[in-house]
C-alpha cells in the first residue's frame, strides 16, 4: 500500500511545559504551557490523502498486516511518540512493565511503557534523574517518601544529539531546559513517587512495585535491516538515525515512522516539515530520502 500516512499532530498543556516547540519547530499552540505535541498516535486522525479523517486506529482495523506488518500482532497502534518541552522538572516516576500494568491498572491487556528519548536541544546543564544510586539499600527503596527519593536517585547530564532508552521499571525524571523526541510503547500509565511540591496525586506504592517487580530489560532480536545508525533498541521499536540521501525498501515485518528533527528533507518526492513524523505502512515498498544540506531524521521500526 504506498501511502505516506501525515496525522495531525495533538498539543498538550502540561504544567512543566512551555513555549519552546513554537520556537524551535514553528508549530502554531494554543496559550498555556504546552508540554506534549503528540506526534503519532492511534487516536491522532490522518490529514491528508485518501484516508483522511480517519484515525490510525481505525486504520489498523481496516488493514491490518497491510499497515503495521507481521512482527506485530496489535490490534490498535502500538507506539506512541511525543515532542517534549521540558521548563521545570517532571515528577519523578516509574512505568509498568507489561505484567504490571494489568495488575496495577486494572485493565486487561493494558500495556507497560518502555520509552527512548532523542535530544533535540539542551540548555546549559540540562539533566536527568535515570535509575537508582548503585549506593541505594534496598530497605531504604522500600520505605522512601517524597524528598527521600532525591537522594536514592542517579542524575546524570545529556547533550544535544544523544539518545537515551528508559525500560519500564526505570526511575527517571526529566529535568528543566529539555526539548527532546520522545518513543514509547502505546501507554501512559505513570506512577509517580516525587513531583516537587506540585498538587498533582502520588502513587507510592504502585510506583514501587514496578521498580522491585519489573522484569529487566529482555534482549531482542532484530529481524528487519538497519539503513542509518542504529541509536537503540528493545523488544517494542529499534530506533535509528538517518543524515544523507538514502533508498531503502520498507520490510513487510513493520510499519516505519520517520520523524524530522533537524533540516530539510524530501520523501518520495513529499517535503516534509521540521519536526513532523510520517508513518509508513509495512506494505509500502520503495523509500527515496532526499536531504538538503545537514539533516537528521530518526526512523522508527518494529524489530
Amino acid at each position: 500500500m504506498r501511502e505516506v500516512i501525515r496525522l495531525l499532530p495533538r498539543p498538550v498543556e502540561r504544567v512543566w511545559g512551555g513555549r519552546r516547540l513554537e520556537e524551535l519547530l514553528d508549530r502554531r499552540l494554543p496559550e498555556g504551557p504546552v508540554g506534549e505535541s503528540w506526534e503519532v498516535f492511534g487516536e491522532l486522525e490522518v490529514s491528508h490523502g485518501r484516508f483522511e479523517g480517519a484515525t490510525l486506529d481505525q486504520l489498523v482495523g481496516q488493514l491490518g498486516a497491510r499497515l503495521l506488518g507481521t512482527h506485530s500482532p496489535a490490534t490498535t497502534f502500538p507506539i506512541l511518540t511525543k515532542w517534549l518541552d521540558c521548563r521545570d522538572w517532571l515528577s519523578v516516576q516509574v512505568h509498568p512493565d507489561d505484567l504490571l500494568a494489568p495488575v496495577l491498572s486494572g485493565q486487561q491487556g493494558a500495556r507497560g511503557k518502555s520509552e527512548a528519548w532523542y535530544f533535540r536541544h539542551v540548555d546549559p546543564g540540562g539533566e536527568v534523574i535515570h535509575g537508582v544510586s548503585p549506593l541505594a539499600r534496598s530497605n531504604r527503596l522500600q520505605v522512601a517518601e517524597g524528598e527521600d527519593w532525591l537522594e536514592l536517585v542517579e542524575r546524570r547530564p545529556v547533550r544535544e544529539g544523544s539518545f537515551l532508552y528508559t525500560p519500564a521499571g526505570t526511575v527517571h525524571a526529566l529535568g528543566p531546559g529539555l526539548m527532546l523526541y520522545e518513543i514509547q510503547q502505546s501507554s501512559e500509565l505513570t506512577y509517580r513517587l516525587y513531583d516537587w511540591g506540585r498538587d498533582r496525586q502520588i502513587h507510592p506504592e504502585q510506583a514501587r512495585r514496578c521498580l522491585l517487580e519489573a522484569a529487566p530489560a529482555s534482549d531482542y532480536e532484530d529481524r528487519g535491516q538497519a539503513v542509518g545508525q542504529v541509536r537503540g533498541g528493545c523488544p517494542y521499536f529499534v530506533v535509528e538515525s538517518l543524515q544523507s540521501d538514502i533508498e531503502w525498501e520498507v520490510d513487510e515485518g513493520s510499519f516505519e515512522i520517520l520523524a524530522l528533527t533537524d533540516g530539510r528533507a524530501r520523501l518520495d518526492g513529499l517535503e516534509m516539515a521540521l519536526g513532523e513524523s510520517l508513518v509508513l505502512p509495512a506494505s509500502y515498498g520503495k523509500v527515496t530520502l532526499a536531504c538538503n544540506g545537514p539533516t537528521h531524521l530518526l526512523r522508527i521500526r518494529v524489530p
